[in-house]
């Protein structure tokens, strides 16, 4: 790999360390939200490969690398837009199966079934059908705007006076 390529992956590395901190501390403030704080201190730990409880620039650098060691689907020791896009795409796309495999394997065995997913599905069908009578009615689905539990979702800056 080229100097200003490792150069260009720290810089990344740092701007999504900076952004996620910046966020996270932000929506902690806001909502208490720890999700991206766990994130954070799990990056960590990931990056502490000596477990030594410090993490130094060769460690911080590695760990930045490793997040776009696959970016280069050409093999030509550049980045291009295209590739690092679609890195970023899949690992998202990963993360994201993840969570559905998490959520419907109710054995733990990291794989789903059929069986697995019609139990779901029943699962979801049930809550819909809110007069229990084995149908869907347009009166029983979600309200545009309506979150799961029937509450109004809220966009932007908005503030409850109660």
């Amino acid at each position: 790999m080229t100097k200003s390529v490792k150069t260009a992956l720290v810089f990344l590395a740092i701007a999504g360390l900076a952004g996620t901190t910046a966020v996270a501390s932000e929506r902690r403030g806001e909502r208490g939200d720890r999700h991206h704080g766990q994130s954070m201190l799990e990056r960590f730990d990931k990056a502490d490969t000596d477990s030594s409880g410090d993490v130094t620039f060769e460690e911080f650098s590695k760990a930045a690398s490793s997040r776009f060691a696959n970016a280069d689907a050409d093999g030509d020791g550049k980045m291009t837009v295209a590739e690092i896009a679609a890195e970023i795409q899949r690992q998202r796309a990963e993360r994201r199966a993840k969570r559905i495999v998490e959520r419907f394997d109710t054995d733990g065995d990291g794989q789903l079934t059929q069986t697995e997913i019609e139990s779901r599905q029943r699962k979801m069908f049930a809550l819909m059908d809110r007069n229990d009578d084995g149908k869907l009615m347009r009166e029983e689905l979600p309200r545009r705007g309506y979150g799961r539990h029937g509450k109004k979702h809220r966009r932007g800056m908005e503030r409850r006076d109660d």
